[in-house]
């Protein structure tokens, strides 16, 4: 058990420097969904087929992979892989209400990441100027997923929006407590890798072990966090959030909160533009009073 415990902490350390967190449109080209198909020769067909609309899906053509997708359902009607493939085919596509279709339909499959799905529909309904149902989205989406920043900070910069800044700023203070940090980083990997494997497993169980326990904190003090620290310093997108944080607090008045705010992004990132500019008039709001 312990060797097994110490390969799963070798392989999430090695991971982070892998760690995509700005999420973007998220595709499930290569999920890790296994088709539980009783005819080997029609899965077989059928992964084939799907395969080709990945190719074409990799390639930005999206009719063409949506042609495959529907082949390969029509021999295998509940293979997830193809289902989730469609759905971000229709997506990237613009064909909205149909993606929006797709990825609910595979929800109703329990599928393996469903923070990846809750996400892409976010996207999906805030290109379709659909700003409750985004948030909503957005705020499943950071529920099960392994690294909820970027959900959080999309759901308050819509909640800011729409002029709901205490909600707003609950976002952003939840995205700023999940900030890359080796330790948030390591139990992101872990969570990432809990998801991999079945309950009855025993990878999955050590690895469950390891996060309700937090145990995987005590080989931490091993690396280095210099490059951690680093990149916290720099990291533009933790500036915006705390700027964010300071318009909402302007927004309601509370000068000096909003100051203190505006300050931490520029400390973290001198460079930005709205930050000082958000700074400036608030500080001229202060005179006038």
């Amino acid at each position: 058990m312990e060797s097994s415990t110490n390969k799963i902490i070798t392989f999430s350390v090695l991971s982070i420097w892998g760690i995509l967190i700005c999420m973007g449109i998220l595709t499930l080209i290569s999920p890790a969904w296994l088709e539980e198909i009783s005819d080997p020769g029609k899965n077989v067909e059928a992964t084939i087929i799907k395969d080709l609309g990945d190719g074409f899906l990799k390639n930005q053509q999206y009719e063409r992979a949506i042609m495959q997708y529907n082949f390969a359902l029509k021999i295998v009607p509940d293979m997830k892989s193809a289902i989730a493939n469609l759905a971000v085919a229709y997506q990237k596509s613009g064909k909205y209400g149909k993606a929006i279709t797709a990825f609910n339909y595979l929800l109703k499959k329990n599928p393996e990441f469903p923070n990846v799905i809750y996400y892409n529909l976010a996207v999906i309904y805030e290109k379709m100027k659909q700003p409750e149902k985004a948030i909503n989205n957005y705020l499943l989406a950071s529920k099960t997923a392994p690294f909820p920043i970027t959900s959080y900070q999309k759901a308050g910069k819509l909640l800011m929006d729409q002029k709901q800044y205490n909600k707003a700023i609950e976002c952003f203070n939840n995205a700023i407590n999940n900030r890359l940090t080796i330790k948030n980083a390591y139990k992101g990997m872990l969570l990432r890798d809990e998801q991999l494997y079945d309950d009855s497993t025993e990878n999955h169980i050590i690895i469950t072990k390891l996060i309700d326990t937090q145990s995987y904190t005590d080989s931490l003090f091993i690396y280095d966090r210099s490059i951690f620290d680093e990149m916290l310093m720099h990291n533009i997108s933790l500036a915006k959030t705390y700027n964010n944080i300071g318009y909402c607090l302007a927004m309601q008045k509370e000068y000096n909160k909003a100051i203190s705010n505006f300050n931490k992004a520029l400390e973290i990132y001198p460079g930005l533009t709205d930050a000082r500019n958000n700074k400036k008039a608030v500080g001229k709001l202060m005179e006038d009073i």
